[in-house]
């Protein structure tokens, strides 16, 4: 079995421990300190050690990397774990070849394969003296000062810059962040990261109110310029969010309490970062005529184009996200039953959340295009734990199912986003996938007519209360208010009171359960049941 690791991908922010590290490559023990030997560095000097993401990968990396450079003399090629490695000396055997020559056979130091290589006689007599002597093979280089065996020089190394210093309090960060998903502790470690690199790898036991307040100072910059180093104001908030609850935890640790306890309230950012961006910088949600453009207009020659077809309409459907659609077994769209299952036992949800949603009221064209994407599953001889989306290499007809395991559900994404990104673009727009979900969300304010008919929309689109809904996902745009201040306009009859309570309500100005709420919401309904556009 190869052993390259080229599809392990450990991830460069974190930090692992040896026991992590034998688990994510699938080694074991002794392998690990194999690597130590031959060049991987860990963090510090102390016990157990602890190894940085960037420097796990630029180890593996750099022993790839002089993969066609020539032998050195006592250094054999292993085809079994796909390293070079300088074998134990006794375990050499020297062979003559009929065809003249000489060639030597010997064990692989890391995976105990045999390994071969022909030599001159020159660099044969060279390493039988080795073996006379019980000397190891690598002296036969070490003395011409040459670079070990899986070590490369510094100008070879990734550019990635590697801090070590704080690596360890990172690992114990790691074992406390285990209460978020993985995509959290990615994001708040990426943002960590982001503030030791602003410092040069700085010793966070060492940083003061100064150094939070610079680097508030630059992220605000950074937010208020114009190019390519521009960030976003939500990434802005994400960030110091980040920082603040991670500062939060460092502060108690036992070996950074001489930090000033005020650090994390320095990362505060001013009132105008929380303030509502403006309708025209919100992200682009299709109208239901555009929703259904994309899906009639998506190609459908080959099953990859029928699958991504089918992805965009189940978004639209049931109002999901990109991660619990390439997650989604067979077994969970129920056409019949008119559900799509959400088990967070099975898929990847948001916060764990289970439920079986029910088909959102959108034209039948969403639900055709799902259930008969499944029906040719079925044909294809896909069974109830296989993947509802798979990966187009398990989508061919050659396949023996009865032979086979179940088919995994693709790891990342990324099909969904091209899938959303080649639909959009076909009725030339650019539409997120979960632009479907923002989608679903403003139709609410068309369907329902009670507030009972708002909690059930806001229960099905996974939400614990209507507020998350109103809040993310019924956004009033600019020309909405503009039609909203028209038909004002258009009814001078309306008292003005009236008027103005309906303009609160729909900018979500009013407090749910109060009286003018109340009052302002049977407003709504009525104009509503008039055929009224507000």
């Amino acid at each position: 079995m190869s052993r390259s690791y080229k599809n392990v991908r450990p991830k460069k922010h974190f930090v692992y421990s040896v026991e992590e590290l034998m688990d994510v490559f699938d080694v074991g023990r002794n392998t690990v300190s194999n690597w130590v030997k031959y060049g991987l560095r860990p963090s510090d000097e102390t016990v157990p050690y602890v190894f940085s993401g960037v420097e796990v990968k630029r180890f593996h990396d750099a022993r790839r990397m002089p993969g066609r450079a020539p032998l050195r003399i006592g250094e054999f090629k292993c085809f079994g774990c796909k390293s070079r490695a300088f074998p134990d000396a006794n375990s050499v055997e020297k062979l003559a070849l009929e065809c003249g020559g000489f060639s030597l056979r010997a064990r692989c130091s890391k995976c105990e394969n045999t390994v071969t290589k022909r030599a001159s006689a020159t660099d044969c007599d060279k390493i039988i003296r080795c073996v006379d002597t019980n000397t190891s093979l690598e002296s036969l280089d070490e003395t011409n000062d040459q670079t070990p065996a899986g070590i490369v020089n510094e100008g070879d190394l990734t550019d990635e810059v590697c801090y070590f210093i704080n690596d360890r309090i990172l690992h114990d960060w790691l074992q406390y962040a285990g209460r978020w998903s993985s995509k959290t502790v990615s994001a708040k470690l990426a943002a960590i990261r982001r503030f030791e690199a602003f410092f040069d790898g700085k010793d966070f036991a060492k940083i003061s109110k100064s150094d939070v307040a610079r680097f508030r100072e630059s992220l605000k910059s950074s937010a208020e310029t114009f190019g390519e180093d521009r960030l976003s104001v939500s990434t802005v908030r994400h960030l110091v969010s980040h920082l603040k609850s991670f500062f939060d935890w460092l502060i108690e640790q036992p070996d950074f309490r001489t930090l000033d306890r005020t650090l994390p309230s320095y990362f505060a950012l001013p009132k105008k970062f929380d303030a509502t961006v403006l309708a025209e910088d919100a992200k682009p949600v299709p109208t239901e005529e555009e929703a259904i453009m994309m899906v009639e207009r998506m190609p459908i020659e080959t099953v990859k184009q029928r699958r991504d077809r089918a992805m965009v309409a189940i978004a639209f459907l049931a109002a999901l996200r990109a991660d619990t659609i390439t997650s989604l077994q067979f077994r969970h769209f129920e056409g019949e039953a008119r559900v799509v299952v959400q088990d967070a036992r099975r898929s990847r949800t948001k916060n764990g959340k289970s439920l079986r949603i029910k088909f959102f009221p959108v034209p039948p064209l969403f639900a055709q295009v799902v259930v008969a994407w499944k029906e040719e599953l079925l044909g294809l001889g896909f069974a109830a734990d296989d993947a509802l989306f798979p990966d187009e290499r398990n989508l061919s007809s050659d396949i023996d199912r009865s032979q086979s395991r179940s088919v995994l559900a693709m790891s990342s994404t990324h099909a969904v986003a091209r899938a959303f990104q080649a639909a959009s673009s076909g009725i030339g727009k650019s539409f997120s996938p979960h632009s479907a979900k923002h989608f679903i969300g403003q139709l609410g304010w068309k369907v329902c007519k009670s507030p009972e008919e708002s909690k059930a929309w806001s229960v099905n689109m996974g939400h614990e209360n209507e507020d998350v809904t109103q809040r993310y996902y019924k956004n009033i745009t600019g020309d909405r208010v503009a039609e909203i201040f028209e038909a004002f306009d258009g009814e001078r009859n309306e008292p003005i009171e009236h008027m103005k309570l309906l303009l609160q309500y729909h900018e979500h100005k009013l407090d749910r359960g109060t009286p003018e709420f109340e009052r302002a919401q049977k407003l709504a309904i009525e104009r509503q049941s008039r055929g009224q556009t507000t």
